[in-house]
């Protein structure tokens, strides 16, 4: 009996995790169907009005400053996907140097880079970031690329180091004997096996860098055409002019960004369940 009533409030909690998550994403596909003086108005019901389509139409249609929605999402895309290679081999690089291999310095490297999980420099970095990107003439799409794969978060290899651990070690020795390389060994025997785990990584890397605003707002600033489609979004607010915010083409312009996410999670979700449970395994 008691067992039953913990099941119960945990699917209540969850039910109620649920709604809160679940209603502000059903608001704005409802929002984005209707006109803006219907969104002005105020209110919480669901079904528009007034149905339209002419929201997706004008956001996908009319561009910023001579340039389409197709240019900020093929900017979006390219950003993210090069993220994510560059996350993968970091990430699976350097768990393995610090799960398999014995080096100098390896514990406090290791503390240190596990530290910054707690730390939220966020706006902090920004100056500096800048100052280094300038210098080195990267206030561009690579320049992006670049700061989100080399900052990558330490969540990662806290993660994949964990998955490594249910890996055995004696593949490595047997490997060895075998005449293998230790880049052999991980590219040949643990990179195959991290498939999982790498999953999750790769999914919450394209999220982190398709949801990103601040750093591309910043570096891209200066260059239009190279803005992403988030910071695209945002400045639809004042695209209508006369001090007017275009809430309706705000709306369609966010589903437009959440559509690809949700997508890519169904497909990798069961993969990405996998690889956290494993990878969260205390060594």
């Amino acid at each position: 009996m008691k067992r039953k009533k913990w099941n119960i409030l945990v699917y209540l909690f969850l039910g109620i995790i649920a709604i809160f998550t679940l209603v502000p994403l059903l608001y704005t596909l409802s929002a984005s169907f209707k006109t803006n003086p219907e969104i002005a108005a105020g209110g919480a019901h669901l079904i528009p009005k007034e149905f339209t389509l002419d929201n997706y139409k004008q956001v996908w249609s009319v561009g910023q400053e001579g340039h389409t929605f197709l240019t900020f999402t093929m900017n979006s895309i390219f950003v993210s996907l090069l993220t994510v290679v560059g996350t993968v081999i970091v990430t699976s690089m350097s768990a393995y140097c610090f799960q398999r291999r014995h080096f100098p310095g390896k514990k406090l490297l290791y503390n240190i880079f596990l530290a910054t999980m707690f730390i939220g420099a966020g706006a902090i970095t920004m100056f500096p970031l800048m100052q280094i990107t300038s210098s080195l003439h990267l206030n561009n799409l690579i320049g992006v690329v670049l700061v989100q794969v080399f900052s990558t978060s330490a969540a990662n290899l806290f993660l994949t180091m964990g998955y490594m651990k249910t890996i055995s070690v004696e593949l490595d020795q047997a490997a060895l004997i075998d005449g293998c390389s230790y880049f052999g060994i991980f590219w040949r025997i643990i990179l195959p096996l991290c498939k999982p785990i790498l999953a999750t990584v790769s999914l919450m890397a394209f999220q982190g860098s398709w949801n990103n605003y601040l750093l591309p707002n910043i570096m891209t600033s200066m260059k239009p055409a190279m803005q992403t489609l988030v910071v695209a979004i945002v400045k639809l607010k004042s695209s209508g002019g006369a001090g007017a915010t275009q809430y309706n083409l705000m709306m369609a312009g966010t589903m437009f960004a959440v559509l690809p996410i949700l997508t890519i999670y169904i497909f990798m979700n069961q993969y990405f369940v996998e690889g956290v449970t494993a990878g969260a395994v205390k060594g």
